[in-house]
């Protein structure tokens, strides 16, 4: 699974969840424009650790905003906890392993983690194959 499949899982079941609320990456900029309204999101940051010389831990950090700070609905945090609890990526699902909702500047946001292991398939190496042996005659040297 890559970072760009998470991201677009994460899109497609806010969509779902809210279907019509403006659901948008987050454009980057510190401040949102205040007359947007709807749900930003955002990678934070993604790791790749190594476990052992073939598994790895795969970790993701997104950051999930609702923008109208004077507005905020009373069910929001549960609806996004429904929601990113548990995504499918390619009909694999991937539970989250932390969801925290907080303020910042008096903007709501959820951060989202989502943490995979994986193994590194190795290619099938050639086994060894059956010999077969058959006896040949000699010829005499002096004949």
């Amino acid at each position: 699974m890559t970072t760009n499949e998470l991201t677009t899982a994460i899109a497609t079941k806010l969509t779902q969840q809210f279907p019509n609320i403006p659901i948008q990456p987050a454009t980057g900029t510190a401040s949102p424009n205040p007359d947007t309204k709807g749900i930003t999101y955002r990678l934070l940051s993604a790791q790749l650790t190594r476990e052992r010389s073939d598994r790895f831990v795969q970790s993701h950090a997104y950051e999930i905003r609702w923008l109208e700070a004077d507005n905020i609905p009373a069910n929001l945090p549960d609806k996004l906890f429904e929601a990113l609890e548990t995504i499918s990526v390619e009909g694999t699902p991937y539970g989250a392993t932390g969801l925290r909702w907080e303020t910042e500047n008096d903007n709501p946001r959820l951060l989202v983690y989502y943490t995979m292991r994986t193994t590194k398939v190795s290619e099938l190496a050639t086994t060894m194959q059956h010999l077969e042996q058959r006896p040949t005659a000699l010829k005499a040297m002096n004949e």
